[in-house]
């Protein structure tokens, strides 16, 4: 990987036409990954290219329930994964936040 990796960071649960956090984890999470394969299809990409991927909860709870939407956004693709636990987000609201990286090849 090079320095021109793509870095997708702060996807939350926060539906972009209402302002509201989804109603759930698994909401929210669905929400998340949809907010980072619209950014990552501006930039020519798709969540299938996505090398590396950050859950940030506070709360695991519920998580497994997230699984079908991880299978259906990533395919294929086995990005290395990072479950991170913080201890809140500022938005009270917000039950995950993911980061996502593109690794570009060298030229």
């Amino acid at each position: 990987m090079t320095g021109q990796d793509i870095h997708v960071h702060h996807l939350t649960g926060i539906d972009r036409a209402t302002g509201q956090a989804g109603p759930g984890l698994v909401e929210q999470c669905r929400l998340a990954l949809d907010h980072g394969a619209a950014v990552l299809a501006r930039s020519g990409h798709a969540m299938q290219d996505v090398t590396r991927v950050v859950f940030l909860l506070n709360n695991t709870d519920g998580f497994a329930a997230c699984f079908p939407h991880l299978r259906e956004a990533f395919g294929a693709g086995r990005p290395a994964t990072t479950l991170r636990l913080v201890p809140g987000f500022d938005d009270p609201e917000v039950l995950i936040e993911i980061e996502l990286v593109v690794g570009q090849p060298d030229a």
